[in-house]
């Protein structure tokens, strides 16, 4: 498993090589979706050719990320699957963290949107989603994991009231 990471890892910084850096990102012809690489110093790299509003909405996304440290959490999750290999259960484990992380992301950042941008930012999920899962610990990518579900969750996203935030807090 950590071979296969590693393999998968240089194979990605050997595809994002030619890059051109624009504000806050890095932009590559060779990609299809939005992604952070690396850990001592991450970079978002987005394709190339993405409108000013649906790269603002992804380097929305992919900032979320990196403030919780959610590459940092997938590599340790990735971690424990290659010590447990054997166990389905971590396996699903990991799958379902991924799902939860994208879709936690997903809710910071439409926390303060009205209806329109909503619209907006799940347009820029459906763009950039990709038809394959990335299982290395990196990286964290923008329309990777159940986009249907992730589009349905931010167009009726609604804020939770005062009294459901103090129940869960107490």
């Amino acid at each position: 498993c950590l071979l296969y990471a590693l393999v998968s890892y240089i194979q990605l910084k050997r595809t994002v090589r030619e890059t051109v850096k624009i504000i806050g990102c890095w932009e590559c012809d060779r990609i299809e979706t939005a992604f952070i690489l690396g850990y001592i110093r991450p970079r978002i790299y987005v394709p190339m050719g993405l409108s000013r509003k649906m790269r603002r909405h992804i380097l929305a996304h992919e900032w979320a990320h990196l403030k919780t440290g959610d590459h940092w959490f997938k590599l340790l999750a990735y971690l424990a699957c290659c010590l447990h290999w054997f166990n389905p259960f971590v396996w699903v484990a990991y799958r379902f963290m991924c799902k939860d992380m994208e879709h936690a992301c997903d809710e910071r950042v439409v926390k303060y949107m009205n209806l329109e941008s909503r619209k907006q930012y799940s347009h820029a999920l459906l763009t950039c989603s990709t038809n394959h899962s990335h299982y290395t610990p990196c990286p964290v990518a923008f329309g990777e994991i159940s986009v249907k579900s992730r589009i349905l969750s931010v167009l009726n996203y609604r804020k939770p009231s005062f009294w459901i935030t103090l129940i869960a807090v107490i």
